[in-house]
């Protein structure tokens, strides 16, 4: 830390991949905005490598000297991402030290070891706070008014899903739930969050869709999660002195103005999209060599936009010329689809089809058939990863469409890559998206066979109720796929180049996110 510096930014992000690796860029641009701005970032011990590189690939030779104003310190995690418990408490019992006058113990972005003196509490001017990270938003509402603070939350989502999940206090329907049913708080909590019962949504930014639409999948949580954690996310957002958000504004204007309004008079700050200027692979991407040569050999022998990623964070797919397959599938580090039979169908199309592809199964939740496994094993276009370099993948010249859930994170980063879309949404900003991306902005499509449990109900802008069953989910992704590769696809794509001319501008002079992040750092 330099002792000129004239502010300290803190920034925890929680112990998810998708909540992190958009906060490494935002460290990177905050210190590249303002030369008097220091920023320490708190990451989990799992992810420090990766965040390192990230950190690193956001940064030009002319401004790799501006690193020097970042400091790194490495956290305890569990082995769950929906287990917090551990890594907060680490956090907090640092910082308490660090109040208490011992210095942080941290890295540079280099890795070299490195210490932030006691002393630099009285900079500090801001912190921004996961908003998963409850207990640590709760701890520094209690301490800011000493240190002369301000305390932002993190909002690592699409702003669409606030206004399904966070607008509404559901914390005394679930004592009162807890009480009628003799169930924990827990369970309360989940069933009001989690299991729909058909109501009729309707949202200042969304078309109406029933709740069983926001939770497409019947996706795996637990209920300490939701009653410990996501319950109170409203409480935050109330609470908050603000909200510096990875969406972008100018990719759904109609909810960047809804969030305005919601949030005045405190402001928020949209910084997305937050793609690190280089999409290059590095060390701590495991197997991405071999990635990167499996796609240079299938180049050769497809030609470009023949691939498809295919993936829990990606999975890359790459058609035969005969049907022009381009694309990329991606599920996120933590979503995965709950009916392991329509993976297995529709990895099995692909192999069918010799669909050259690159598997991620880097989700603790990724389950396929025994027979698709199998069928894997022998297929000379398969390649299994447990993680794919996505950027680099997307940005790769044979790649050519994404199959993805939908996260925020992927989708801003195939749009900069100029690679449409066929959608499997799972939960989350997942659904949100993936209306706004089929149906606002038609640059994909999204998958609806592939829903599960109540997700099978009927779809309210349609008024069809897909049957779900596996040659449904067979039949859909070949008509989608005809149609992508051909003059519908391209239609897409060119739609999409629009948007990707749109979104560039964000962080350039007079961008949106520019101007966002230049009057937070102002107001702190």
């Amino acid at each position: 830390m330099e002792s000129e510096t004239c502010k300290h930014i803190l920034l925890v992000p929680m112990i998810m991949w998708g909540h992190t690796r958009p906060m490494c860029t935002l460290a990177a641009r905050l210190v590249k905005l303002d030369p008097d701005v220091a920023v320490t970032i708190f990451v989990s011990i799992g992810f420090y490598e990766r965040a390192r590189a990230e950190i690193m690939r956001d940064f030009r030779s002319e401004d790799v000297h501006l690193m020097s104003k970042m400091t790194i310190v490495r956290l305890e995690q569990t082995s769950s991402p929906w287990d917090a418990a551990a890594y907060e408490a680490d956090f907090l019992a640092t910082w308490t030290k660090f109040l208490d006058g011992q210095s942080l113990n941290g890295y540079a972005v280099d890795g070299t070891p490195r210490q932030v003196a006691s002393t630099e509490k009285d900079k500090l001017s801001a912190a921004v706070i996961d908003m998963f990270a409850i207990r640590t938003f709760d701890a520094f509402q209690s301490y800011k008014e000493a240190l002369k603070i301000k305390v932002y939350t993190w909002f690592p989502s699409a702003i669409s899903s606030m206004f399904c999940y966070f607008i509404e206090d559901y914390i005394p329907r679930a004592h009162e739930l807890a009480a009628r049913k003799c169930v924990s708080f827990d369970v309360a909590a989940h069933e009001l969050m989690f299991v729909p019962n058909g109501r009729l949504l309707q949202t200042p930014c969304l078309p109406p869709m029933y709740d069983y639409e926001y939770h497409p999948q019947a996706a795996f949580s637990v209920p300490e999660f939701s009653g410990r954690i996501l319950i109170h996310v409203h409480r935050v957002l109330k609470e908050t002195d603000g909200l510096i958000t990875i969406d972008a504004a100018d990719y759904h204007p109609g909810t960047t103005a809804a969030a305005r309004a919601w949030f005045a008079p405190r402001a928020v700050h949209y910084a997305g999209p937050l793609v690190p200027i280089s999409s290059g692979t590095t060390s701590a991407d495991k197997d991405a060599a071999d990635v990167m040569q499996f796609l240079d050999a299938h180049l050769r022998s497809h030609g470009p936009k023949s691939a498809i990623l295919v993936s829990p964070k990606s999975l890359a797919a790459i058609r035969q010329c005969s049907l022009r397959a381009r694309g990329k599938i991606s599920f996120g580090s933590m979503f995965w689809p709950a009916d392991p039979a329509k993976v297995g169908a529709v990895l099995d199309i692909l192999i069918e089809n010799n669909v050259p592809f690159v598997l991620s199964r880097c989700s603790a939740l990724a389950t396929i058939p025994k027979e698709t496994e199998d069928r894997l094993a022998k297929c000379p276009h398969a390649f299994v990863s447990s993680w794919v370099p996505q950027q680099a993948a997307l940005s790769h010249t044979v790649t050519g469409w994404c199959l993805t859930h939908a996260g925020v994170n992927t989708v801003f980063e195939c749009i900069f890559a100029d690679v449409p879309m066929i959608l499997w949404p799972i939960d989350a900003d997942q659904p949100p998206n993936a209306i706004h991306l089929a149906e606002d902005l038609v640059v994909a499509y999204e998958l609806l066979e592939v829903r599960n449990g109540a997700g099978l109900g009927t779809i309210y802008r349609t008024g069809k109720t897909p049957s779900g069953t596996i040659d449904a989910v067979k039949s859909e992704l070949l008509d989608i796929l005809a149609r992508a590769f051909g003059s519908d696809g391209d239609a897409k794509r060119a739609r999409l180049s629009e948007l990707k001319s749109k979104l560039q501008g964000a962080w350039k002079e007079g961008g949106e996110a520019r101007k966002d992040m230049v009057a937070f750092i102002d107001n702190v």
